[in-house]
């Protein structure tokens, strides 16, 4: 008994019926593997790329007597190997260098300031002295130089007959600069007011970082 036409094309009809359906499996399974790949690589991509850098930022612990404030770095994960510490040239012409003890004395410079003041209409009270620290450090087995302008704060103590006092305060980061000398005497010279000048216009100058 032959087959008639309509039942040969109702056969055609269900073979690309079921063709159309395989595809549509195959390119699903396609969809899922791709998503899937993805999904594995990108835990691969983000352990394979470089961990950024943090840049460094210096935060401060007082000794007793304020006459001493140790520097560490705000990320433990940075490791202060040596500083070099640059005051004002008006303060003090040559530097400091530190090897793994970083820190910063009033000793160093308590002379110079008190010099550098004499005749300038600052009270007793807070003020900030500019100070530049270049540090080398290791960060995850990199080392890394850092040179930046900080704020030291302090208080002036005023006497009479005997020198001043000078009690550090405190540090806080003003700006990175390449050119660390010329930076630490410009911010200097707005930090201490001319003969005639009233101290707290002064201070207002550097209040914010540049």
């Amino acid at each position: 008994m032959k087959e008639t036409e309509q039942a040969r094309t109702r056969r055609r009809w269900i073979t690309l019926g079921e063709i159309v359906g395989i595809l549509a499996l195959v390119i699903s399974g396609l969809s899922y593997w791709d998503a899937h790949q993805e999904r594995v690589a990108a835990p691969k991509a983000a352990a394979a790329a470089p961990p950024r850098a943090v840049p460094l930022v210096l935060t401060g612990t007082l000794d007793a007597a304020h006459d001493r404030i140790d520097l560490r770095p705000a990320s433990a994960e940075q490791v202060i190997q040596t500083q070099t510490i640059r005051f004002p040239t008006a303060v003090r012409a040559d530097t400091v260098d530190t090897t793994g003890n970083a820190r910063i004395e009033a000793a160093w410079f308590e002379a110079g300031l008190r010099a550098a003041l004499k005749g300038a209409k600052l009270h007793s009270g807070r003020h900030r002295l500019a100070v530049g620290i270049e540090t080398v450090f290791v960060e995850r087995d990199a080392t890394r130089t850092d040179r930046a302008v900080y704020d030291l704060g302090y208080t002036l103590h005023t006497r009479l007959l005997r020198p001043d006092v000078v009690a550090i305060e405190g540090i806080g980061l003003v700006r990175r600069v390449a050119d660390l000398p010329a930076a630490v005497d410009a911010r200097f010279a707005g930090q201490v007011p001319a003969a005639g000048t009233d101290a707290a216009s002064a201070v207002s100058k550097t209040a914010a970082p540049e």
